[in-house]
C-alpha cells in the first residue's frame, strides 16, 4: 500500500520562505492599533477568509487578536534587523489547530510567511502486520519533493531561539504524527528539522528525515 503524507487544510504557498524572527513576549494586535497592525489584520482577513473562515466573526472581524513580536532578525551579512512578526489563530479541527505568520522589515510591507516543508512517499506492507493493522508496518517512508505552506500546523514561535514549531497529528491518538522546525537566517525562515511517524501501531516512533542543526 503506497500513501503519501498530508496535514490538515494544507496550502500550496509561495515557492520561497520568507523570514521570520525573534524577540520579547507577544503583544495583542488589536485592529485600532498601529498602522502596521491595520495592515497585518487586512491582509490576513482578505487572504485567509476562506481558509480560515473559524477565525472570523460574523461581521468579518477576528474571533482573536494575533500575537505581536517585536523582534531582530539575524544576517549574516550586516547588522540584525528590526522585524514585526504576527501569528494569527486560523482554524480548530477535531484534534489539530492550525495558524498564519504575517512579517514586516523595514524594507517592505506586510507579508504571509510560507514555510517549507518536504513530500512524503510512505508504503506499508500489510502482509507483514498484524490482522487488521494494514499501516502499522512502514516499509518505505523518504522524501519525494519540496512544498511550502502558508499555514501551520500546532505551530508556536519561539523569540528565544528564532524558531518555529509545529507538530501535526495524522489521528487524534498521536501515534502517527509529523514534527517540524524552522529557524530564522538571513530573512530566509529555514527547515532545520523535520521527522515523521508514518506508522499506525499505538506507538510514538518517529523518523528523523531532515536534520540541518
Amino acid at each position: 500500500m503506497i500513501r503519501f503524507s498530508h496535514s490538515p487544510a494544507r496550502i500550496s504557498a509561495l515557492s520561497l520562505a520568507l523570514c521570520l524572527c525573534a524577540g520579547p513576549a507577544p503583544a495583542q494586535a488589536e485592529g485600532t492599533g498601529t498602522g502596521a497592525d491595520d495592515a497585518a489584520i487586512a491582509l490576513f482577513s482578505a487572504s485567509f477568509s476562506e481558509s480560515c473562515a473559524g477565525a472570523f466573526e460574523e461581521d468579518g472581524s477576528l474571533v482573536e487578536a494575533p500575537q505581536r513580536h517585536e523582534v531582530l532578525a539575524p544576517s549574516s551579512w550586516g547588522e540584525p534587523e528590526p522585524v514585526t512578526v504576527w501569528q494569527f489563530s486560523c482554524a480548530l479541527y477535531a484534534y489539530n489547530t492550525a495558524q498564519v505568520f504575517m512579517i514586516m522589515d523595514e524594507g517592505g510591507g506586510v507579508q504571509p510567511v510560507a514555510l517549507a516543508c518536504p513530500t512524503l512517499q510512505i508504503e506499508y506492507d500489510e502482509e507483514a502486520a498484524a490482522p487488521g493493522e494494514a499501516d502499522s508496518v512502514v516499509s518505505v517512508l523518504k522524501i519525494n519533493g519540496w512544498s511550502a505552506d502558508l499555514l501551520a500546523i500546532n505551530a508556536e514561535f519561539d523569540p528565544a531561539t528564532l524558531t518555529i514549531r509545529a507538530h501535526t497529528y495524522w489521528r487524534g491518538l498521536g501515534d502517527a504524527s509529523d514534527s517540524s522546525l524552522w529557524s530564522l537566517q538571513d530573512r530566509a525562515f529555514r527547515l532545520q528539522h523535520f521527522e515523521a511517524d508514518a506508522s499506525y501501531d499505538g506507538e510514538i516512533n518517529p523518523v528523523t528525515l531532515v536534520d540541518f542543526r
